[in-house]
């Protein structure tokens, strides 16, 4: 059993701060991760500095880490722009995950139905089955909406597959865009009952709604449905 109190802390000799305290009745090996964890979020939300302190209630001696070594304590990243690299730098990589890639990046002068024609060329050039084809092509089709090119793909498709691709449009999944788009539909349920999941633990757990849609994504009248559910 886990209790969690936070409790945003005023204070005439420092600047406020949050104060994190958790009841913990077991020794859980895991446990500086969760913590981690909910520094991140509280950071995030509240941006003010984080105290965590874990009250152990349990008599045997606890073997719990407390500390970080410094190759997992978090200090940053690496920015990476797409739209600064040319697309043929993926185009030409050989490998099918990076070729995906360059839907993202700069289309320089190069029309994008061209651009699209030569990744699935590109594509189909590393693997010519079908099956492998089709997944790489859904996976462009989730990238392509980020730069708002469905339209585009979905022309490009539709009016190439038979002549520029060497596929059998009749047959293959693809010519029927009301199938295309359940895979990707059917991709996102999968993800909203992942969170969904993650929300119903952190109800049992005792959170407040507002960190729920932290962790998870979902809405607060989402979360409030879910509480709703599992009464």
């Amino acid at each position: 059993m886990n209790l969690i109190f936070l409790k945003i802390i005023h204070s005439k000799k420092r600047e406020k701060f949050i104060l994190h305290i958790e009841f913990q009745s077991k020794d859980e090996m895991g446990m500086i991760y969760r913590m981690q964890e909910y520094y991140a979020i509280l950071r995030k939300k509240y941006k003010i500095p984080v105290e965590q302190i874990v009250i152990y209630l349990d008599k045997k001696p606890s073997k719990m880490q407390t500390q970080l070594p410094d190759n997992e304590v978090f200090k940053g990243f690496q920015l990476l722009s797409l739209h600064q690299i040319n697309y043929k730098s993926f185009l030409n990589s050989g490998i099918a995950e990076e070729v995906i890639l360059a839907i993202l990046c700069d289309f320089e002068e190069d029309k994008v139905e061209d651009v699209l024609e030569k990744i699935i060329l590109t594509l189909k050039k590393i693997n010519n089955n079908n099956i492998a084809l089709e997944k790489y092509i859904r996976q462009i089709l989730v990238l392509s909406r980020l730069r708002n090119l469905e339209e585009i793909f979905y022309n490009t498709i539709e009016n190439n597959m038979g002549t520029t691709f060497g596929i059998n449009i009749k047959n293959d999944i693809f010519y029927k865009r009301g199938q295309m788009e359940g895979k990707a539909e059917g991709e996102v349920e999968v993800e909203m009952q992942k969170s969904k999941q993650v929300a119903i633990k952190g109800i049992e757990k005792g959170f407040d709604n507002e960190m729920i849609s932290e962790l998870t994504g979902l809405s607060i009248a989402q979360i409030e449905q879910i509480r709703k559910e599992i009464k």
